[in-house]
């Protein structure tokens, strides 16, 4: 759809040219909100991969889930917290 319009108005010549210019800025408003929840998303499952190296080495998801915020790496810090006040269905934080 946007790509129709937009060559439609292309074919329209320079009358269109504010209208071109703001389907542009809308889109990259629309991938900069997209790159942010990825960017949140990629994070997140760092943190998990962390958290279930740390559960292996363990033999128990215990010990990672008992560790104090000092005791986390400090990239994985502010993902933690975020997590630790949603409960997973299986019970896990």
């Amino acid at each position: 759809k946007d790509i129709r319009q937009y060559i439609e108005l292309s074919m329209q010549g320079d009358d269109t040219i504010d209208t071109r210019l703001e389907m542009f800025r809308h889109q990259r408003e629309v991938l900069t909100q997209q790159i942010q929840q990825l960017q949140h998303t990629l994070e997140t499952v760092e943190y998990k991969c962390w958290f279930y190296e740390a559960a292996k080495a363990a033999g128990t998801v215990d010990v990672p889930g008992a560790m104090t915020d000092a005791d986390v790496p400090e990239q994985f810090r502010a993902i933690r917290q975020e997590l630790r006040g949603q409960k997973m269905p299986n019970g896990e934080k």
